[in-house]
């Protein structure tokens, strides 16, 4: 069983991309969301925050391989220039995986975590996106109309997963590294 738990932890991550491609056309269509808003779901970022709290070791990396890994595949599928969300995801697990250092893993570092993280790779995904000159969208726009409704809408969906989540990484982890055969 503890050979598995990697391919189950991507096949989760797989399913999630593909749920995040599947809500970004009904997201759109929402109307009790005011029409100027633009929310984008990172439903593996969170899922990869979760794996980095709950189920990495100081000696594994199994987070920075998934958010590369699948960052990469959510460049080629979703985004016009390759290497955005690879970069931006990875940047943003080495944060919370740095934190995570010093930080007690519960309920409330979870969520600051979640929103740490989403702001990290939204923010960086912006200004790499306005680099190179994607979009023209202003800074204000951004902050108020995309960034926010964006934050939220992730930490709001980590919250409602967050028990599932945690005891499910939480005994995968037990079985990967502490469990004798």
């Amino acid at each position: 069983m503890s050979r598995t738990i990697p391919f189950l932890l991507a096949f989760i991550c797989l399913f999630l991309i593909m749920l995040e491609g599947t809500l970004a056309n009904v997201l759109t269509d929402i109307s009790f969301l005011p029409s100027d808003w633009q929310v984008t779901s990172h439903f593996l970022l969170i899922f990869v925050i979760f794996i980095t709290i709950f189920f990495d070791q100081r000696n594994t990396y199994y987070s920075f391989l998934f958010a590369v890994l699948f960052g990469l595949f959510i460049d080629i599928l979703y985004t016009p220039v390759i290497g955005i969300y690879l970069f931006v995801y990875a940047v943003a697990i080495y944060i919370v995986r740095n934190l995570m250092k010093w930080l007690h893993a519960n309920f409330y570092v979870t969520v600051l975590m979640m929103i740490l993280g989403v702001f990290t790779a939204d923010i960086l995904a912006y200004f790499l996106y306005n680099i190179i000159q994607i979009h023209n969208m202003g800074w204000n726009d951004y902050f108020f109309h995309r960034l926010l409704p964006t934050t939220g809408w992730n930490v709001g969906i980590g919250i409602v997963f967050y028990p599932l989540i945690y005891k499910l990484l939480r005994k995968w982890q037990y079985i990967k590294f502490e469990q004798k055969d």
